[in-house]
């Protein structure tokens, strides 16, 4: 798998207490999201949803480092520039010719938590986009999701706010959130204890990425299990 610029901005964001104060534990995935952000200001991506949902992530990533370590001033730059990026990308998008999945959830989720960091993103189709949201949201009973296995908790980082992350940690399978990393990074910036298992997936996620760019990490990982249940299962169950 080649590089995902969204689940590494996941990771980049993770801390850690370290001798009583918070500290990076990713710095090395901060510095691929900044060395591959675009003149244009975004990142590239398969589609334009995937350019949104990159930029959202990394500015999110941008402004959360600006608040710990306010230097060095091009960060500000950076974050100027992927703000007017997602401004521009945002005016032009409707919802209504979207087919990716879940977009309707991980989009406002984003847009949630970029506006509790100060930046409020107004566009066109905010009030549609919001209206599938709402709809989505209320079909989703989460008291399943802390009894059972969920393809939710591939995307656990779209729940923030919403869910208690301290219930959902025993559906860990050898560190991570169903192969995860963005996932596997909301679940340890939102429990209560730290689960030093996530942490230890975490890096080896990092290492297995190395071939793709010091500090990156891959969409799913390992992906073992998810190619061989990619191949195997009927057409369109996933």
């Amino acid at each position: 798998m080649s590089a995902s610029i969204y689940d590494t901005a996941w990771v980049s964001m993770v801390s850690k207490m370290v001798e009583g104060k918070a500290t990076w534990l990713f710095p090395s995935s901060f510095d691929y999201i900044c060395g591959t952000q675009q003149g244009s200001g975004g990142w590239e991506g398969g589609d334009v949803i995937d350019e949104i949902v990159n930029a959202l992530a990394c500015l999110l990533s941008f402004k959360r480092h600006e608040k710990v370590d306010p230097e060095p001033s091009e960060l500000a730059d950076r974050i100027d520039r992927a703000t007017q990026f997602l401004t521009a990308k945002l005016a032009n998008f409707d919802s209504s010719n979207s087919e990716r999945v879940a977009f309707e959830i991980l989009i406002p989720s984003l847009l949630d938590l970029l506006e509790l960091e100060g930046i409020s993103l107004q566009f066109p189709d905010a009030e549609n986009l919001r209206k599938l949201n709402q709809i989505k949201m209320s079909k989703i009973n989460f008291a399943l999701l802390y009894k059972y296995p969920s393809t939710m908790l591939h995307s656990l980082e779209s729940f923030i706010g919403t869910i208690d992350f301290d219930k959902v940690s025993h559906h860990l399978v050898d560190g991570s959130m169903m192969g995860s990393p963005s996932s596997t990074a909301a679940y340890l910036m939102n429990i209560t204890e730290w689960d030093e298992n996530a942490e230890k997936y975490l890096h080896e996620a990092i290492e297995n990425g190395k071939r793709n760019g010091e500090g990156s990490v891959t969409n799913v990982f390992p992906i073992s299990t998810f190619e061989f249940a990619w191949v195997t299962c009927p057409q369109g169950a996933l």
